[in-house]
């Protein structure tokens, strides 16, 4: 297990708006949340200033500072919080290039650092990069067991498809012997998140989670058909990953499970108008759309739908990770006061 904790972490990503426009503002919000108590900072991974589909929609207007450089910007301002991304796109990205990164990022920041590991879904985003998303899912199979190595100290030869490595070792390495805790995601903003059927290429994603992941953090929702994947589909998609752990020799807690979601608590006057004009700055739907796709509701609203999403898994969750749609500090306050305890308490283990 990756959070070998009786109770979860609640981590905090912020919006796209604030990773967007302000790097100081989100450092002092990434110290804000270290402050009220919280266990976790996440960012994003975006390469170009919008997700746009090849037809022209557009899926997210909004992008997000490079997330190692803002990690390393938070490392410096924080002292306990851990300092993560999710999700950071694998194959955009040379193996020994990423290995040397997030080794340096956990060296500087005394063992803080998650890497929340995908492999993108943005066509233009591979085109513009001259890369095939074809190849995506080979590459990041090569990849992830190289960057493990790298980051115990091995002196690492390996002549695969994609990597051509002769005796090479980093320095310094991970102070953590395993390296930075790798969690994975699961399904994209285009998908439709409606699995009547299980395809062969959602089988093998969900394969691939059971094989490498430290911990799953799928998206619950799809941004382009404006909908939320159902419990029963989620508890499905877990027991086909357990199905694979097994398989590979892997105990059934070695992957812990993250409950990754958006979120727009209603508290206060105009609460409603409030909310909409946050998810307006980088969602192109209706208010009745954003409810439709993201957890928005009272505070025993909000934990009901959290809770009800993986009542079909048998398992506590280990860890919530929750983005505000709105950065008023407002929202952060209600998180900590009646959204935290209540998901703790829900899944206190022993």
């Amino acid at each position: 297990m990756t959070t070998n904790r009786t109770e979860p972490m609640i981590c905090i990503r912020p919006s796209f708006p604030l990773r967007m426009t302000d790097a100081e503002g989100t450092m002092r919000y990434a110290k804000m949340v270290e402050d009220m108590g919280f266990d976790a900072f996440f960012l994003g991974d975006r390469m170009l200033a919008q997700a746009a589909l090849d037809d022209g929609q557009v899926v997210y207007a909004a992008t997000s500072v490079e997330p190692t450089t803002m990690m390393a910007a938070i490392a410096g301002r924080t002292s306990r919080i851990q300092i993560g991304v999710l999700v950071y796109i694998v194959p955009f990205r040379r193996p020994l290039q990423i290995a040397k990164t997030f080794a340096s990022l956990d060296f500087i920041s005394n063992g803080r650092i998650i890497m929340g590991a995908g492999l993108g879904w943005n066509p233009k985003e591979f085109a513009s990069l001259g890369l095939s998303m074809a190849d995506r899912g080979s590459q990041f199979e090569e990849a992830i067991p190289l960057i493990r190595r790298l980051w115990r100290g091995d002196t690492v030869t390996f002549h695969g498809r994609w990597s051509d490595l002769e005796g090479v070792r980093i320095a310094p390495i991970s102070p953590r012997p395993a390296g930075p805790p790798i969690w994975m995601g699961t399904f994209a903003p285009t998908q439709t998140l409606d699995f009547s059927t299980w395809t062969t290429p959602v089988r093998n994603v969900l394969d691939r989670v059971g094989r490498h992941a430290d911990a799953w953090a799928p998206l619950t929702y799809t941004a382009a058909s404006m909908r939320r994947i159902s419990a029963a589909h989620l508890g499905e998609a877990w027991n086909m990953i357990m199905e694979s752990a097994v398989k590979a020799g892997r105990a059934s807690d070695s992957i812990d499970l993250v409950h990754a979601d958006w979120i727009y608590i209603l508290d206060g006057p105009n609460a409603e108008q409030r909310g909409f004009e946050s998810v307006s700055k980088f969602f192109t739907g209706s208010w009745q759309d954003a409810k439709n796709t993201y957890v928005i509701g009272t505070p025993d609203e909000v934990v009901e739908k959290l809770l009800t999403l993986t009542s079909r898994i048998e398992r506590k969750t280990d860890a919530y990770m929750l983005t505000p749609i709105s950065s008023e500090q407002t929202q952060l306050d209600l998180i900590r006061d009646l959204i935290a305890p209540k998901l703790r308490a829900a899944n206190r283990k022993g």
